[in-house]
């Protein structure tokens, strides 16, 4: 293992939670401050440091899948809280006090709808049975009418057929970075069968000594700078279908500089982590809500 990959799978999902939440009070501060210079200065801040998240939580994700022992378990925690989180944002959708207050977080869409997305999508790719393969276009499709339906609503268009509660809050951009993080490994493959000819390394010879887990890791940092650009580029060919600014999410590419260290090792790995890391994200988000709530005199 090379000695400069010195980053686990606990490190990485720790700095994507502590980005996510500096991200999601940016938020926060934005909502209830939208006339306060200075605190919107703030929140920009934090939103800026918050787009490191999403990268870091699709990368894990992956990882996840490829590595897990039992896909059934997986996705099923990834879409008991897909489900959770819908129905509760069903309940905000449908209560006109809770619709009124929250209206913005509401709006952002399911995160948990984009990771299961991308965990089942990266399922049918390391199938070997091309029927299956062919189904990922069916997630890939949903991502993006989740993006034109956000754009058109964005636009003053009223959609009564895909409710807010079926909406990703990535849409393409995180299913893309998903199968984009996949393939990082098949390109590293492809990349050692050319030089092996010259080189006379396989594989194997790659993984003894870090080289490979380097490979895949630069070659991720390369297509997560090819899905921004993709993403960023959105602002000058439809900018109603971007929810945040193209030009914060690039601050997402500082989030390779993680990925670039990281080992594949999975460090600290107790189960109340592994849960807690899970519950994390509805329960923080029930409270920012609560709060926004009873502060702007919504109960």
């Amino acid at each position: 293992m090379r000695k400069s990959l010195i980053l686990s799978s606990f490190i990485i999902k720790l700095v994507a939670l502590i980005t996510m939440t500096f991200d999601h009070v940016g938020l926060l501060l934005q909502v209830m401050h939208p006339y306060d210079l200075q605190i919107n200065e703030l929140a920009n801040v934090f939103r800026a440091i918050g787009r490191l998240a999403l990268p870091l939580f699709v990368f894990m994700i992956v990882e996840g899948v490829i590595h897990t022992k039992s896909f059934k378990k997986y996705i099923l925690r990834l879409g008991i809280l897909a489900v959770l989180i819908s129905i509760f944002f069903m309940v905000v959708e449908y209560v006109p006090t809770f619709r009124e207050s929250a209206g913005t977080l509401l709006r952002a869409g399911n995160i948990f709808l984009d990771l299961s997305l991308i965990a089942i999508s990266v399922y049918l790719l390391k199938s070997k049975e091309i029927w299956k393969k062919l189904l990922t276009l069916l997630p890939v499709a949903f991502s993006f009418l989740s993006f034109i339906v956000k754009g058109l609503e964005n636009s003053g268009m009223d959609i009564y057929w895909f409710p807010c509660f079926l909406t990703m809050q990535y849409d393409y951009f995180s299913l893309l970075l998903g199968i984009g993080f996949y393939y990082a490994y098949q390109l590293g493959d492809l990349y050692i069968k050319m030089l092996y000819p010259t080189s006379g390394l396989d594989k194997t010879a790659w993984e003894s000594n870090g080289n490979y887990r380097l490979l895949v890791n630069i070659i991720s940092v390369f297509l997560l700078g090819v899905v921004s650009f993709l993403f960023y580029i959105n602002k000058y060919v439809w900018p109603e279908g971007v929810f945040w600014s193209a030009d914060t999410q690039l601050f997402a590419l500082i989030s390779g500089a993680f990925i670039l260290l990281y080992n594949g090792q999975r460090g600290y790995n107790a189960k109340w982590f592994q849960y807690g890391s899970y519950l994390y994200y509805p329960l923080h988000i029930i409270v920012i809500i609560l709060i926004f709530i009873i502060t702007n005199g919504g109960l």
